[in-house]
């Protein structure tokens, strides 16, 4: 194996990691309950427009990966756009992305997701996800380059009843989260091959301390965040097996609520962080951290 190939290998790792986790939910709910519905608080107001909020990734020492996440909120529908992709000096050497959307409705405080969508493309290299939903639950899930018949069968029908995508379980996380301030029980997800439930517990309040790569300073209230593997898994991978997150949230001017400030991963392959560098609000205003500057 040549050091590039090694290199190669080891920053993969990392940033499928480090992607995952932020896309899959490192983002902290509200009600501490162990079985929940999606359900946002109602606290007797119109929900606030919506929200942009970008993250700088760092592994190494380096910075890694630009995550931007943003939330369209109407009446009563929502939508979500993720995207994650390499940068810095890493995204000039290993180019990674991530995108992923999507929406539903509230219906009676509850989030009712209608579809989803992903692309991942590693080096030209494109996996692409759909899922529809029926009522709430997936109807049907289409992939391209296509799933194996096997991997379908691994989740079991019953398994997916009450169990949203990604981006929808990290939507109605950041939102009950900002309107409740607690850290959800548990998450059950399922991603079109696999389930698994995101099983959060609160940690203690900290000061934050900020730097160059980290705008924030101040006290911030934190989850711990891991994941357990319900179905779809292949016994000899270790995907989400022994990764951890702590996320801290603060207030940061979004009307929303509270927003996670700072995302700090724990893998077996290292360690993560994810900084919250700007948040702005629907119609483009810089509510924390300075414009950008790619």
């Amino acid at each position: 194996m040549t050091i590039g190939n090694s290199i190669d290998g080891t920053f993969r790792r990392y940033a499928l990691a480090a992607g995952l986790a932020a896309a899959m939910g490192l983002v902290p709910a509200a009600v501490n309950a162990d079985d929940q519905a999606m359900v946002v608080p109602d606290t007797g107001t119109a929900a606030p427009d919506g929200f942009a909020l970008t993250y700088d990734v760092y592994t190494g020492g380096l910075r890694a990966i630009r995550f931007d996440f943003e939330v369209d909120l109407g009446d009563p529908g929502y939508k979500t756009r993720i995207r994650l992709e390499t940068s810095g000096i890493v995204g000039a050497l290993f180019k990674w992305s991530l995108e992923a959307s999507s929406e539903g409705d509230w219906q009676d405080g509850i989030i009712v997701p209608r579809q989803y969508r992903s692309a991942n493309v590693w080096r030209g290299r494109q996996r692409q996800v759909a899922i529809e939903y029926d009522a709430g639950i997936a109807d049907t899930v289409t992939a391209e380059p296509p799933y194996g018949a096997d991997d379908l069968k691994r989740v079991a029908p019953e398994m997916i009843s009450g169990a949203v995508d990604p981006t929808t379980a990290v939507t109605a996380l950041v939102l009950t989260s900002a309107v409740a301030g607690a850290c959800r029980a548990r998450t059950p997800v399922y991603d079109g091959r696999r389930r698994y439930d995101a099983n959060m517990s609160v940690l203690e309040p900290r000061e934050l301390k900020p730097s160059s790569a980290a705008p924030f300073a101040g006290r911030a209230e934190g989850c711990r965040l891991t994941f357990e593997r319900i179905a779809g898994f292949k016994p000899d991978r270790k995907r989400m097996q022994d990764l951890e997150v702590a996320i801290w949230l603060a207030d940061i001017g979004v009307a929303s609520g509270r927003m996670p400030v700072r995302l700090e991963l724990s893998t077996p392959w290292g360690d993560g962080f994810a900084h919250l560098v700007r948040a702005r609000t629907p119609d483009g205003t810089l509510v924390f951290g300075e414009a950008d500057d790619e």
